[in-house]
């Protein structure tokens, strides 16, 4: 059998392994309905790869009549020439922002491929964690996955990839994502709804005109495994790609957190006529793992605090539910295709058009331990019994943590469906009126959404030991009568223009607007659990059928000062708008409300170095938030908009080639949070949030760097050091999470052009850092100390 005969078969086994018939219920016994997720475009996926992988043997004969190039080479963004350096890319792959970063007046931070791998980022909140002004949210009802905040305001809806929404709670692997974008500030003159302390653009892996394999199998101490493949081949004018993935992995000192995933993203690029190029592309990524809810907040008597705080409990305890048929479970299947069509007009206009169609199934079920008085609206409901005894109100000072029982109440399962169908389009050129020169940009987008989510609310079980949880319940739960059942239908019409105009090589300025009509449709209920026929309404303020209109002009303007030609100063102003239906969901009450409306200062200065190789940044904001809805009283259906905040803060960035041994990635980011005023609550006469408050999960110092070294031409060494400081769980400022150091080693030894060991070492001081809270009062620590071991190869 010559090699690539064997390596045919192979492949054919690992795709077969990876598409083949899987049971995705965590068990037979389970009691619950849950609707069947859509296959997925498998065939196509395994017909592409079939070609490719079976063509090794000619990729390999033509590789010996063109010079071997090795992937850290190649640009495989498919963009053209690149500006800058492996760890500092000068251009953003948005079609919407057509002018360099120099150039750009707006604070902006590019994870770069080489950095994702450098240190393994298998996420891309993992890769956010370079990005200091980013802190992370755990499971908000059910939401898991990507839940972040920018510059103190939640970006959970502000994710997109190339440019395109992307809804949906899961966690987005990065095996077919190049680069993370991170743009901050207001943007909806750009994106539309939200973006109000910014935006995450994924640009996607995307075939290039050359040809490359590249295996990587990763072995983890926490412990698990990863494998992924990547398969590039050109057929003339045709580029085609494939990326495959399979990980199964846990996580160091978390006991029973697991994460299973599979993933293909086939995609092939065809360059019709020498001005017009197609590309079509799908990923898809499923999930089946055991989600992680943290640590429960104990109230701040227990630890003589004004403020809740982790139970003291070893980090690897476990709080949820591992009961056959109730055993805590998240199961996605997400798939995303896209068609792209760009085409040059002339040398300085070209036009581009994106049609897009997603699909997110998610499935959680979840017993996340809530302790009251830890979040607003909630009751005592800590004994010191497991059954009967008396409630503990207050709970006495360090009182023994193994006689603390929750009567929790926090236990639920979600099965929520996004879809998205749109379509866009964007004008970019260059032209000149006199002695002024124009960058233009115009827009157009359509789209549709819709989310139906199913919840049932369990009855509650035994309690919770809070000292020593017991993830098999005498009483596990059992099923209500009733579960609610939401359907939600939004449309966009979004209008958008922007011109940056250079008045001379040293001023630059900036104006761009969009308009945006949204409206949504919702029907939401009581429905029998089971059948899903409609009983009641969810109650006397939320109707059966509700739908709701917005209109808004987003706009931003700017000017860019250019005192050298490689470096700029700039001053920018932005609105941005936040509907209450932003999240495709109605609340009785607030179907009539206006927009929350934002704006941003942003004044900041950027410098590139080494031709380009190194760039400075540096920015000083402030974010003002207007209008925000708080509740009065949601069941009454009463909210006010007389909420108001602000984060305002400063930042600085370094990224790039030192010399052409050191590489450098990382900032630091000071933000200071406030209520400004707020409204009072009918029943306490108290504020909602306290005005002087600061917000939830807002700390005053993020802080990230990244440095690696060649000591040798085959041997590279790196360390990282990350730093997130203490923060309130809600804007209430009842619950504080310590701040945390975390520390990592990385090493690669690259034995020859075609084969490289790595090896990474995480959180090497092995601390108790929480990296994620929940503003329902729990927070989630980090991986303890682990190792990865990776070897690839690449041909």
């Amino acid at each position: 059998m010559n090699f690539s005969t064997g390596y045919y078969a192979m492949s054919q086994e690992f795709i077969a392994e990876l598409f083949g018939k899987r049971d995705v219920s965590d068990n037979s016994s389970s009691k619950f309905i849950r609707a069947k997720a859509r296959a997925p475009m498998a065939r196509a996926a395994i017909g592409l790869a079939s070609v490719m992988l079976g063509d090794a043997a000619l990729a390999q004969e033509a590789s010996q009549d063109t010079s071997q190039v090795s992937l850290e080479q190649i640009d495989v963004a498919g963009q053209g020439e690149q500006q800058g350096s492996d760890y500092n890319p000068r251009t953003l792959g948005l079609t919407r922002i057509p002018t360099p970063i120099l150039d750009t007046p707006q604070s902006i931070t590019i994870v770069p491929q080489k950095l994702i791998q450098d240190q393994k980022d298998s996420t891309v909140v993992e890769a956010l964690h370079n990005v200091p002004g980013v802190t992370f949210f755990g499971g908000e009802g059910g939401t898991q996955g990507d839940n972040i905040n920018i510059h103190g305001y939640s970006a959970r809806n502000d994710f997109y990839r190339d440019g395109v929404r992307d809804p949906g709670w899961y966690t987005r692997d990065t095996f077919s994502v190049q680069e993370v974008e991170v743009l901050k500030g207001p943007s909806s003159f750009l994106f539309g709804r939200g973006s109000t302390g910014g935006v995450v653009n994924l640009t996607s892996k995307l075939p290039v005109f050359t040809n490359f394999t590249t295996l990587e199998m990763s072995g983890y101490t926490a412990p698990g495994a990863r494998v992924t493949a990547d398969v590039n081949r050109t057929f003339g004018d045709t580029a085609a790609r494939i990326i495959l993935l399979g990980n199964d992995t846990n996580v160091a000192d978390r006991n029973n957190i697991v994460t299973k995933r599979i993933g293909a993203a086939p995609s092939i690029t065809m360059n019709m006529t020498p001005d017009t190029r197609v590309t079509l592309s799908y990923i898809y990524q499923k999930d089946d793992n055991i989600p992680d809810y943290g640590i429960p907040l104990l109230p701040g008597s227990y630890f003589g605090t004004p403020y809740g705080q982790p139970a003291p409990v070893p980090k690897n305890t476990y709080y949820g539910r591992l009961t056959p048929g109730f055993s805590d479970t998240e199961q996605v299947n997400a798939h995303i295709v896209t068609a792209r069509i760009e085409h040059d007009i002339n040398s300085q206009w070209q036009v581009t058009n994106v049609t897009r169609f997603s699909y997110i199934d998610r499935f959680v079920r979840i017993r996340g331990v809530q302790i009251g008085n830890q979040s607003v609206g909630t009751t005592p409901n800590i004994y010191n019994a497991p059954v009967g005894g008396v409630l503990l109100n207050p709970v006495p000072y360090l009182y023994p943590v193994g006689g603390l029982w929750v009567a929790n109440t926090n236990d639920f399962q979600n099965h929520t469906q996004n879809s998205l169908l749109t379509n866009q389009s964007d004008l970019v050129g260059h032209f000149d009126t006199g002695l002024l020169q124009h960058t233009l940009l115009a827009g157009l987008e359509l789209s549709q959404e819709t989310r139906e989510q199913y919840r049932t609310t369990l009855v509650p079980g035994s309690r919770v030991d809070v000292g020593f949880p017991n993830p098999y319940p005498v009483i596990p739960s059992t099923l209500p009568i009733l579960s609610s059942d939401q359907y939600d239908i939004g449309r966009t019409i979004g209008i958008y223009a922007s011109d940056q105009i250079k008045i001379t090589k040293y001023f630059e300025i900036l104006a761009g607007a969009r308009y945006d009509l949204f409206k949504i449709w919702q029907t939401y209920g009581n429905v029998l659990t089971g059948t899903k026929d409609l009983v009641s309404q969810i109650n006397s303020a939320t109707p059966y059928n509700m739908n709701a209109n917005t209109d808004f002009l987003s706009w931003r303007a700017g000017g860019v000062f250019h005192p050298i030609e490689n470096a700029s100063l700039y001053f920018i102003y932005g609105t941005s708008f936040d509907p209450s239906s932003e999240f495709l969901t109605l609340a009785g009450g607030q179907q009539n409300l206006e927009p929350t409306t934002n704006q941003n200062y942003e004044f900041g200065g950027k410098i590139d170095l080494l031709d380009s190789r190194l760039s400075l940044t540096g920015a000083l904001f402030e974010v003002i938030q207007n209008n925000a809805i708080e509740t009065i009283n949601s069941a009454a259906g009463l909210y006010a908009q007389i909420g108001k905040t602000r984060v305002k803060g400063g930042e600085v960035g370094i990224a790039g080639k030192v010399t052409e041994a050191w590489s450098i990635f990382g900032g630091y980011t000071y933000m200071d949070s406030r209520v400004l005023s707020s409204a009072l609550n009918n029943t306490t006469g108290l504020f909602i949030s306290t005005p002087g408050n600061q917000l939830a999960n807002v700390p005053r110092n993020t802080f990230a760097l990244t440095n690696t070294y060649a000591i040798t031409p085959a041997l590279t060494l790196g360390a990282s050091a990350y730093y997130i400081g203490a923060r309130y769980t809600t804007a209430a400022d009842i619950g504080r999470v310590p701040g945390y150091w975390r520390f990592d080693l990385l090493g690669v030894y690259r034995i020859d052009d075609n084969f490289s060991l790595q090896a990474n070492i995480y959180n090497i001081a092995d601390t108790k850092n929480f990296e994620t809270i929940s503003g329902y009062g729990s927070a989630t620590p980090g991986p303890g100390r682990s190792a990865v071991l990776t070897a690839k190869v690449t041909f």
